[in-house]
């Protein structure tokens, strides 16, 4: 014979052992805007190679310039449209497409 206790443990332990684990829904796209960052460590730029990949195919004038022979991406430029990412030669890409940080308005008009 089985005690109250035992009835009641025995029930929900049956229903926990039968329950599936849901996964948890996907998360929703990222439409935020985003500004290239290059990352000097992948970049062959930065390894004495001639490369300037991302300067021809950046769509927007003055985006990314070159200096000393590296690129730089001025963020204010950027208009997030990733064409640098999606032809940067480099083994590891090495550009990011990244949220812009925001600026600190430091009592200046």
């Amino acid at each position: 014979m089985l005690s109250r206790r035992e009835l009641l443990f025995g029930r929900l332990r049956a229903g926990v052992s039968r329950a599936v684990p849901s996964t948890p829904p996907p998360p929703p796209p990222d439409d935020s805007p985003k500004v290239a960052v290059i990352q000097g460590r992948h970049c062959l730029a930065y390894r004495e190679l001639m490369c300037s990949t991302c300067y021809e195919r950046c769509p927007e004038e003055g985006a990314i310039v070159i200096e000393r022979g590296i690129p730089q991406v001025v963020a204010d430029l950027c208009t997030g449209c990733s064409d640098c990412h999606d032809v940067c030669p480099a083994p590891t890409n090495a550009i990011l497409m990244l949220a812009p940080r925001p600026t600190i308005n430091r009592g200046k008009p």
